[in-house]
């Protein structure tokens, strides 16, 4: 009898481009640590902060195996002491850790919009079509970066340039993934640079998702300090209309943070949901998070689908809230 050898496992990239969601382009992040289980194709990303293991979206594989890898995740934790905590996780896994008995706060809504609908045409957008002739007449230009080998080094290192004018201008309470990685893990990602004076102002990255329906999701989009005033909803139109001449009727334009949580399920009193509502409102408040869903709903925002932070413990304290605002890198600059 010959023997069969087991098919080889997906590289990271592989795995986040085929059953990635929102926000799993960060496990790919070299400060982040990686967990695999034996048999399973798939990983967990995941940062511990003081013996709080944060996730940042759902376990990251097939979906009929998201429920034995998280199992196994959670066993790994265990053995070394740690609890888990999960941002920014599907209504499927939110499914999954009720019926382990986590706690669940929904914060933020996955924004989905159709690429047919121009956001610059008709009455609805006059305002944003008024905004980007502006920007078009002031010079600014758009184009596809298509990454071609050799690269473009000229104008790779003037977005990176772009993409440090704009981390050193940001002013006040900052949350963040991690620092943008605009040219790595090339594989399913397409870019459109914003130029003005024939200089790269603006930078925009889309990637290949699964999470809803093999659609691409704007992941980075920024504009340095030089640039004229809505580049950056320049850059959004492009690549909306990319889409639309390519056919695609689905984008999706990332994470809109509530401006107050939505439901709390078994959080382990009325105190404990009560202080959640708090202080969500005031770092919510403090950081502008709601800014974000109002700057995507002027894209004609479509369909929303519920992210939740889960909680293995029911008895949240100040250590998990900790471990959150450090897993986003939370800082005052």
């Amino acid at each position: 009898m010959t023997e069969i050898s087991p098919l080889p496992l997906s590289s990271d990239v592989e795995l986040v481009r085929r059953y990635g969601g929102v926000v799993s382009h960060a496990a790919l992040d070299p400060s982040r640590s990686t967990f695999r289980a034996a048999g399973i194709d798939g990983l967990v990303g995941f940062l511990v902060v003081r013996r709080c293991a944060v996730v940042l979206g759902d376990p990251v594989c097939a979906p009929e195996q998201k429920a034995p890898l998280a199992d196994a995740f959670a066993a790994h934790c265990a053995g070394k002491g740690w609890s888990i905590l999960y941002a920014n996780a599907s209504a499927a896994m939110q499914a999954y850790s009720r019926e382990r008995g986590y706690a669940s706060m929904e914060f933020a809504s996955l924004l989905l919009a159709d690429p047919r609908n121009d956001p610059e045409a008709g009455h609805a957008g006059r305002h944003l079509r008024q905004h980007l002739n502006h920007t078009r007449r002031m010079g600014v230009t758009v184009h596809e970066y298509l990454g071609e080998e050799p690269p473009d080094t000229r104008l790779e290192a003037q977005a990176q340039a772009a993409c440090e004018g704009w981390l050193a201008d940001r002013r006040g309470p900052q949350m963040y993934l991690g620092r943008p990685r605009l040219f790595e893990d090339r594989e399913g990602r397409r870019w459109f640079v914003a130029e003005h004076g024939g200089s790269v102002v603006g930078f925009l990255s889309m990637l290949r998702v699964s999470c809803v329906e093999g659609c691409s999701l704007v992941n980075i989009v920024f504009s340095s300090p030089a640039a004229p005033p809505r580049t950056n909803e320049l850059m959004v139109s492009a690549a909306l209309r990319a889409l639309r001449e390519e056919g695609a009727d689905l984008v999706c334009l990332g994470v809109g943070p509530l401006a107050a949580l939505g439901r709390i399920e078994g959080c382990g009193g009325a105190v404990t949901e009560c202080l959640s509502r708090v202080l969500y409102r005031w770092v919510a408040g403090r950081m502008h998070l709601h800014g974000k869903t109002v700057f995507w709903e002027k894209f004609r925002v479509t369909r929303v689908e519920p992210l939740y932070l889960l909680f293995q413990s029911p008895r949240i304290g100040l250590g998990e809230f900790n471990a959150l605002l450090r897993a986003f890198h939370f800082s005052v600059a």
